[in-house]
């Protein structure tokens, strides 16, 4: 998603910022060891995997309603990488951590696992080309499919080797009292943490460039995050506490930067929604558009083109006609007002009546109505019966004579709507006059039937029929 030219901190400068700050406090924790900064709390432990589990999975769905709008490789390798980290956390930190208090081997090696797949995954989502994915859907499957298979397997495989795999670091070590950094644990863990942080810092870099080059605001809060998420690492790696019941620096870290991201995946939601309220407002535009260019000013036209053949002749049928024309075109104002004008959320029998009553009054002959109330109904259900209503009442008083009309809602099946005069009756030609035709466009293009046939006594019926 490209976005527009935002005032601000360039993503570079905000890299650089979280670059700055992720250092300094490394640097000042490493040299000033009398910066006691370190609290003994399984509970805050739990609270920070609750944090990052929530926002990947977040951010990981949001990439993936995003891969549906534009389905490119490195988004779906994105997604992934988002879910992978959310689903790790939640079942193999968060979950076993409610369960028991004190962390085992299953409680190190199997997210360690996962995390790193997770940062593999963000750093390839910079460096893949865009490459178009013809099945999205498909594509979409199999990626959730396989996080899935990644995830049981780290699970299965996790447990069979518990027995055998070392604790990885000691749950009772304590940073409160070191003098200077305490690179201790299994080597295989600090390697994976110097790894992870080259991955989260490599992503950074990728997301920085793709912010530049795409003005993507959710890759700059991305790439501000993963900075901030590489220096975790290497506060892990100097201040072991991630898989101890210990929480340092490096957790704090940690919670920044999942944070940061959760603030780019709300950004991207209200920039969505913008986009979508922009979107309905042009479809109206456009619907009403449409709706004066062939209504209104295709009777204008009529009434510009005839008047100056009228002003050369003494025709009165030609003056009929010119009349006749300046009230449709007066008839399609007035509709058109009254759609821009109709609350949000007015329910449906309020636009039939508004109509029904609007051409009785000009056509001179009463109205009945018996409207279901409250029923709600699209925007172009309103307008498709409003218009068969205004069309019907106009025929009967102009082409049946009639003195009276009744209206009749139902929403009892579908919407059914009723429209009886006590006129002159079907013309010798029903193919012709009554709108028929318009009427039936409408009622047809909701996916509904439209029905004329003689009234009870006399005059005419229109029934039609929504589902």
């Amino acid at each position: 998603m490209r976005g527009t030219p935002r005032s601000g901190p360039t993503p570079r400068k905000s890299v650089a910022l979280a670059a700055a700050v992720g250092g300094a406090v490394t640097i000042l924790i490493a040299a000033l060891p009398f910066t006691s900064f370190a609290y003994r709390s399984p509970g805050l432990h739990t609270a920070i995997e609750t944090s990052a589990t929530l926002t990947a999975l977040l951010a990981g769905v949001l990439v993936l309603g995003r891969f549906l709008r534009r389905p490119t490789l490195r988004e779906l390798v994105l997604a992934g990488g988002l879910l992978l980290l959310g689903v790790t956390n939640l079942f193999y930190s968060l979950i076993p951590a409610l369960v028991d208090d004190t962390p085992g081997s299953f409680d190190t090696w199997s997210p360690l696992v996962g995390r790193l797949l997770g940062a593999v995954a963000l750093a390839l989502a910079t460096i893949l080309p865009a490459t178009p994915l013809p099945r999205r859907r498909r594509a979409l499957m199999h990626a959730i499919g396989g996080v899935a298979v990644v995830v049981v397997a780290m699970g299965v495989i996790g447990a069979l080797l518990a027995p055998v795999l070392p604790t990885g670091i000691d749950p009772e070590l304590s940073p409160e009292s070191s003098s200077r950094p305490r690179v201790v644990g299994e080597p295989v863990i600090l390697a994976v943490q110097l790894v992870a942080m080259l991955l989260y810092a490599t992503a950074a870099v990728g997301f920085m460039r793709r912010a530049e080059e795409t003005r993507d605001e959710l890759m700059t809060w991305l790439a501000v995050g993963a900075t901030l998420l590489a220096f975790a690492r290497l506060n892990y790696f100097l201040f072991p506490s991630i898989y101890s019941e210990w929480v340092y620096t490096g957790d704090f870290l940690r919670l920044g930067g999942y944070l940061l991201v959760l603030a780019g995946a709300f950004r991207e939601i209200f920039m969505y929604q913008r986009e979508l309220a922009e979107a309905a407002v042009h479809r109206e535009r456009r619907r009403i558009a449409r709706q004066l260019h062939d209504g209104l000013a295709q009777d204008l036209a009529f009434i510009s083109g005839h008047a100056l053949r009228f002003a050369r002749s003494d025709d009165g049928e030609l003056a009929r006609h010119i009349a006749r024309a300046a009230e449709r075109a007066l008839d399609e104002s007035r509709l058109a007002i009254t759609t821009l004008t109709r609350p949000v959320g007015a329910p449906l029998d309020a636009s039939v009546a508004q109509a029904a009553e609007d051409v009785a009054h000009r056509a001179g002959v009463q109205i009945e109505l018996d409207l279901a109330e409250g029923v709600e109904a699209p925007d172009s259900v309103h307008e498709a019966l409003a218009r068969i209503v205004r069309e019907a009442i106009t025929n009967a008083a102009r082409h049946g004579g009639a003195q009276a009309v009744a209206v009749r809602l139902r929403a009892d099946d579908g919407v059914s709507l009723t429209i009886e005069d006590d006129g002159s009756g079907l013309p010798a030609d029903t193919s012709q006059g009554f709108g028929l035709l318009s009427m039936r466009e409408r009622a047809d293009g909701l996916g509904g039937t439209l029905r004329v046939s003689p009234g009870g006594d006399r005059g005419v019926r229109v029934e039609v029929q929504l589902p």
